[in-house]
């Protein structure tokens, strides 16, 4: 590393962990003041509201990786303009291009971590505090029943359950169905009641229904009383709680998606769409701490109270336009990874602009 680049890297950390602690800080308010009300006013022990206050920060933490990456550029490259050292490495024969380097080096570090905090730590923190929300504060019982579940089994088929009640074993509105390499549906099994006996799966009155060489017209069956042995999940499998999408990581995201687009059961447009964000929100740092740097060169005279009230507004207008953009792409009008990256790819063009103002 350069001298240059090492100068320039260690005049970023600085601001950009007071930045980081200053925005948690910020985002901790709210939740806080909802921590204290619950403990004053409805008797909600101490220890559950501070598990639940810290499970809950970190789905909040995940927006300050890019909003102290803004706010430590603009800082670092206002104050290095401001004492005259750009004015020097330009002289220098330093095009504005080459002292970029390690601000788009400092940005990819900061959106690996980003990324990383996002797909190890948040999902877990989510589901916990979600539990403790329910469980200990809203005092909620677990329920005895499952609806609408949706899985993969063993043996290759997707399993379509209406209700599934764990405790006495049952699923109503059982449905499998199995596809062939290409896609096309091989056999269909429904049945209006199935009972675990601890070994296997007894279906109750099923119709089976088969697609021999991808015939659209079936050959339907109606049997008895039948033990269905290729089934061999148990109940609890099918009992498993959905997760929310904040609740799982980018695998599990794109294994359910998969799974949904396969049995053709299920619109994936909004999981598509949350599933964009988990890359695109990450990466908002690497675009921050560019545009972060040409805004500290043109406000050169600004201080640090001017560096934060640059960040608000900027920070402010890139989250309006990911809710609305995010929005669109859930309804459909626009196509689920372009709406979530849609904002990145705005202000990816307005750095190009600063950019090639500030070194032309």
């Amino acid at each position: 590393m350069k001298i240059l680049d090492k100068y320039i890297f260690t005049s970023l950390l600085g601001p950009f962990f007071a930045g980081f602690f200053l925005f948690v800080i910020i985002i901790s308010i709210d939740p806080l003041i909802s921590t204290m009300q619950r403990v004053v006013n409805e008797d909600v022990p101490m220890k559950t509201m501070f598990l639940w206050f810290i499970n809950r920060i970190p789905q909040d933490m995940m927006y300050t990786f890019p909003m102290s990456m803004l706010l430590s550029t603009l800082l670092a490259f206002g104050r290095m303009s401001k004492d005259a050292e750009i004015t020097a490495m330009r002289a220098g024969g330093i095009n504005f291009f080459r002292i970029l380097v390690p601000v788009a080096v400092f940005g990819i570090l900061v959106t690996i971590l980003g990324f990383l905090f996002n797909e190890l730590v948040v999902p877990k923190t989510n589901k916990r505090a979600r539990d403790i929300r329910h469980k200990q504060i809203l005092k909620l019982s677990n329920p005895m029943s499952t609806e609408n579940s949706i899985l993969r089994t063993r043996d290759g088929a997707f399993a379509y359950a209406g209700t599934v009640n764990e405790t006495k074993g049952e699923i109503n509105n059982l449905l499998l169905e199995y596809y062939n390499d290409d896609g096309k549906l091989e056999k269909r099994i429904s049945a209006p009641k199935a009972k675990y006996n601890g070994e296997f799966w007894v279906f109750e009155c099923p119709v089976k229904q088969t697609y021999p060489d991808g015939k659209d017209t079936p050959i339907t069956e109606t049997l008895e009383r039948t033990i269905y042995e290729p089934l061999t999940e148990k109940p609890k499998e099918f009992a498993r709680e959905t997760k929310r999408t904040t609740e799982m990581s980018y695998k599990e995201l794109k294994e359910l998606i998969e799974t949904y687009e396969a049995s053709r059961f299920m619109d994936t447009t909004e999981l598509r769409v949350d599933l964009a964000l988990k890359t695109s929100l990450p990466f908002a740092a690497f675009f921050f701490a560019i545009i972060g740097a040409s805004f500290g060169l043109t406000n050169s005279r600004g201080g640090a109270f001017i560096g934060f009230g640059v960040s608000i507004i900027t920070i402010f207008v890139y989250y309006v336009m990911m809710s609305v953009f995010t929005a669109l792409g859930k309804s459909g009008i626009i196509e689920p990874n372009l709406s979530a990256w849609l904002q990145n790819l705005i202000f990816f063009f307005a750095n190009l602009i600063l950019v090639r103002k500030i070194n032309g």
